[in-house]
């Protein structure tokens, strides 16, 4: 359990460097930092990073369903990351489409193809268009389950925010933990029992 919660600290220092990168870019239109291009406040540079990170939590999720110790390196592995940055980008403009149209459209297409990055993070030469399909295909049945699960979720998350934002720390990672082992037991996959 030390070795989760150096991984999940790991993560949560790296995301609270982000987060404030992120709202200057958004005030001002740089981040103070030269990406890729060279150019200051490059986009690609943060993004890249988050991309990469969330794949790392993805990553290290799976190992504690799995019942194996995640390790501070699995938020840094970046095979399948094509197809991750590539499926990412299609998923956010259905959601967005989806959200524009009246909202519900955009839950439904969020709840039916969440896993993607399960997906591609299990089988990293999968394609995008593939793990989207694989991702639907692994919630059909089971949709309104999960909607519920996401429900929990928000909610619990919204009593760590109240908790003077510490709580959120801890229920933030029960979250991704819950969301790993619904994928692994959708998909047939062993995991882990909790005790």
């Amino acid at each position: 359990m030390q070795d989760v919660a150096i991984v999940l600290l790991v993560l949560y220092g790296l995301l609270a460097l982000l987060l404030p990168m992120g709202v200057q870019l958004a005030r001002t239109g740089s981040t103070g930092i030269k990406g890729l291009s060279g150019q200051p406040g490059s986009l690609e540079w943060v993004a890249g990073v988050g991309f990469i990170l969330a794949m790392g939590l993805i990553r290290c999720t799976l190992a504690v369903v799995k019942g194996q110790t995640p390790e501070v390196s699995m938020l840094f592995e970046t095979p399948g990351l094509g197809s991750y940055i590539i499926a990412s980008i299609l998923f956010g403009i259905m959601f967005f489409i989806g959200f524009i149209l009246c909202i519900i459209p955009g839950i439904i297409f969020a709840v039916v193809y969440h896993f993607y990055g399960y997906v591609i993070v299990e089988n990293p030469s999968t394609g995008a268009i593939d793990s989207l399909k694989k991702a639907a295909d692994i919630t059909r049945g089971h949709r309104w389950e999960l909607f519920g699960l996401f429900i929990v979720l928000i909610l619990i998350n919204i009593v760590g925010l109240i908790a003077c934002l510490v709580g959120v720390l801890f229920t933030a990672g029960i979250s991704a933990v819950a969301v790993a082992y619904a994928y692994r037991s959708l998909s047939g996959e062993s995991v882990v029992q909790p005790t």
